[in-house]
This record gives structure tokens, sequence and C-alpha cells, in this order.
């Protein structure tokens, strides 16, 4: 930061007293710091053969096997090194170079044309003895599955209804199906439970 007022700052700091240590603290501050740790520190000599043992070893030629195998592990790292980035390259030179024709898959569902052709009152009588026989055993088990039949019956007679008054669309009969499929498991049911 650029001070701005640099002449007032210089006067202020003139007017400042100036306080300076007396003789002999300088004098105390160096006793303290005297002797220096390394002369309180008891020193030794190293026995001759410490010296000529580290002289000898250091005269001596390095064992050119160690030397050997150091160029080998080094050759050999930096050959490992070479054939992974090649190995790489190759993997990815088709990729880039050899871009072909891509392939993708697509497809579409599409709804069947449904014939109304069929007759959804084929096998009405066989529904209808069925209910019959319900009727005369009277068991809670067989007057739940007499009621759901009941209401599918009504629900197929509705979407009957649609279909004559809207023609043949092809969600009706999908429904009407359905519910003539509901009303043949519910049958299959009755049956096993007679």
């Amino acid at each position: 930061m650029k001070e701005k007022n640099k002449k007032t700052l210089r006067d202020a700091l003139s007017q400042l007293p100036d306080y300076g240590a007396n003789a002999g603290a300088w004098k105390g501050i160096e006793a303290g710091l005297t002797p220096a740790l390394g002369e309180r520190l008891p020193s030794y000599q190293p026995p001759v053969q410490v010296w000529n043992g580290i002289n000898g070893a250091l005269n001596t030629p390095a064992p050119v096997v160690s030397i050997r195998r150091r160029r080998w592990a080094r050759v050999g790292g930096i050959a490992a090194s070479l054939l992974v980035i090649v190995a790489l390259g190759l993997g990815l030179w088709p990729e880039t170079v050899n871009a072909g024709p891509k392939v993708s898959v697509s497809y579409a569902q599409e709804v069947a044309p449904v014939s109304s052709s069929h007759d959804w009152n084929a096998d009405e009588a066989s529904f209808n003895r069925v209910m019959v026989q319900i009727a005369e055993r009277n068991e809670p088990a067989l007057n739940t599955l007499n009621m759901e039949l009941a209401e599918l019956t009504e629900a197929k007679e509705e979407m009957k209804a649609m279909l004559v008054a809207y023609g043949e669309d092809p969600s009706v009969i999908r429904q009407l199906a359905e519910i003539e499929r509901d009303r043949s498991d519910i049958y299959r049911r009755i049956i096993v439970e007679l």
C-alpha cells in the first residue's frame, strides 16, 4: 500500500522518544549464551579402525554386477513403458482412423388392428350354468366369486354398448378382451371350488 502522507508520517516518527538499552544488558545476554552447547558436550575420538574402514570402503570400486543389474532393470522399465504406450496407441488407433459406420438400433410398437368379428356371447351359456350351481350351494367363497363374476359381466355389457355406440374402437375392444380374460380366470377358480 502506498503511503499518501509520507511527510506527516516521517515527522510523527521523528517526534517519538528513542530508548536505548543500558550497557550492562548486552553483556548479560552474551553471558547467557556462552558457553555454546557444542562446548558443553563431551567429545570422543573414534578408534582408528573406524576411519580406516570408512577410507577403505570409499577407495574400493563398486561391484560391477549390481551396476549391470541396475542397468538391465532400467532398460527393462523403459522397454515396458514403451510397450504400454504402443499398446495403448494401437488400441485407440482403430477408433480414430477406421471410424466406419455406426450401428444403432431403433424400434417401434404398433397396435395390430382388431376385428370385431369375435362373438362375445359364445361362452355365456357355460357362465349361466355355473351361476345357477353357485346359487344352489350357497357357500361364502363361491358367493364372493359369483359377485366378482357378476361385476365383470356388467362391465362387459357396458363395453359392448360402447362398441355399438362408437364403432370399432381398438382401445374399447382391448378393454373388452381384458374383461373376458378376467371372467375366464374367475370361471376357472369357480370350477376348482365346485
